[in-house]
């Protein structure tokens, strides 16, 4: 009886120190996801600036964006990966449009599990004494984290004006600056349509997308950037 207690303390023992410990010791903040290859980058307008915690005592993997998401946690005891087992949501919501848009995509981004996207693999390094946390799923989505606020050179575009919306036909864009880059992602993440210009104002055709919800990602020749969602019918 006695051996069988030793192995399986050391069965339990193996399986906590499978894991890289600095993944418990610092708080994150999320700096990126990449989606299908497209990188996302957080809007920074959300007011509440989240930390990202996982809890390992309790197997919780404390993140959101506007939302708090609670995700339980399976972690593998042959690697540095982690099944998510379920998600507690507690639906916040954001202040404005554009937060709204990334809250979606990274709360997708977490529920692909649900598609068969389990394992999360994860990669802890530093660069310049700051260390970086990248989840990468099974679909080769990945969110980066860093353990240090960094700022980014993403500014948000103001005075937008987007019509119709909902949306059959075309789509009409304005904004006081010149538009560069015009971007559209499906509500998984996916790019759809983009299109390059220089002009202040657009017309951009939508017949060929099916109905549904997407995301206009509009870049001025400044780089300031605007997300908005739409419609289409």
């Amino acid at each position: 009886m006695k051996n069988l207690i030793l192995l399986a303390w050391v069965f339990i023992s193996t399986q906590v120190l499978a894991q890289d410990p600095q993944l418990f010791e610092d708080t994150w903040y999320l700096q990126k996801l990449t989606i299908n290859d497209v990188e996302i980058l957080p809007p920074n307008t959300n007011p509440n600036v989240t930390e990202h915690i996982f809890n390992e005592a309790f197997s919780i993997f404390d993140t959101g964006y506007c939302d708090f998401l609670g995700c339980n946690l399976i972690y593998n005891d042959l690697n540095n990966s982690f099944d998510i087992d379920s998600i507690l949501e507690l639906g916040l919501g954001c202040m404005n449009q554009t937060d709204n848009v990334f809250n979606g995509i990274y709360y997708n981004y977490l529920e692909e599990h649900l598609d068969g996207a389990n394992p999360y693999s994860y990669e802890i390094t530093t660069d310049n004494g700051i260390r970086f946390l990248e989840l990468t799923n099974a679909n080769g989505n990945k969110a980066l984290y860093a353990n240090q606020l960094l700022n980014t050179n993403e500014q948000q575009l103001e005075n937008v004006v987007l019509y119709p919306n909902p949306v059959k036909n075309e789509l009409y864009l304005k904004t006081v600056a010149i538009i560069e880059r015009l971007e559209i992602y499906s509500i998984m993440g996916q790019l759809v349509k983009q299109q390059t210009l220089f002009t202040d104002k657009v017309s951009f055709n939508t017949e060929d997308l099916i109905v549904g919800v997407y995301f206009v990602k509009i870049t001025t020749n400044e780089g300031l950037v605007s997300t908005h969602k739409i419609i289409k019918e």
